[in-house]
């Protein structure tokens, strides 16, 4: 009976054990979409600066051209923002149970990963309308 016990209390510590591996795991997945994206923001705030001075110079002689610079410059603010956003609400030490701490960081894998895809797609259209 004793033995039962002591191996009882070894498998409940392992499951816990790999609840919090699983738990770190999904932080670090997080962080590391995270470290990916964050350098491109000096990118997108480049490429915006010049797609608003392109559309400044041409506002005059062609203002369709500068409003579609000016639209795709928007857009490349509105993707740095959102990883400003998204860094200011993300809770690196958020607390609850396991279960809520794993659903937390699913949902802020989702939220990262609409950044990456936002920060990236506007930087290859910006980039691509600079070069036309």
């Amino acid at each position: 009976m004793k033995n039962l016990s002591i191996l009882l209390i070894i498998l409940l510590a392992s499951c816990g054990s790999s609840k919090k591996e699983e738990l770190q795991t999904l932080k670090d997945e997080v962080m590391a979409i995270h470290d990916e994206v964050m350098p491109k923001i000096g990118e997108l705030r480049k490429a915006r600066k010049d797609l608003l001075l392109q559309a400044d110079s041409l506002m005059e002689s062609n203002p369709e051209r500068a409003a579609m610079l000016t639209t795709t410059a928007d857009e490349l603010g509105d993707a740095s923002e959102s990883m400003m956003v998204w860094m200011r609400q993300y809770e690196p030490e958020f607390e609850g149970t396991d279960d809520e701490i794993k659903q937390y960081l699913e949902g802020q894998k989702v939220a990262i990963q609409e950044v990456k895809e936002k920060m990236n797609g506007s930087l290859a259209k910006g980039e691509a309308v600079i070069e036309n």
